[in-house]
């Protein structure tokens, strides 16, 4: 399923179209409702049909992930929440 990975691999981790598709959902602003708990992150995704993911970190280890789509692991639906949790880790840094 390729996890767990660190959140500046997913590049290397996730399939090419999914990486794509993710990041299009992303900057589409197709992601809403991003929250954390306990290092557990989560969100809708708004696609064909609305979508939800979670992942769960360990530093920067992304150590689980789901999502309520038909495609099992890391689609495009968790690619778009990787990329919206990376930009807040980063900011978050600050």
């Amino acid at each position: 399923m390729g996890v767990p990975f660190y959140l500046a691999e997913m590049d290397e981790v996730f399939p090419p179209e999914a990486l794509l598709a993710g990041e299009d959902l992303w900057l589409d602003g197709a992601l809403t409702g991003l929250e954390e708990y306990r290092y557990r992150w989560t969100a809708k995704v708004y696609a064909k049909k609305i979508e939800q993911v979670s992942l769960k970190l360990r530093g920067t280890e992304v150590i689980a992930v789901s999502c309520t789509c038909a495609v099992k692991g890391l689609c495009a639906h968790v690619a778009a929440l990787v990329m919206a949790v990376q930009e807040s880790v980063e900011n978050g840094a600050e």
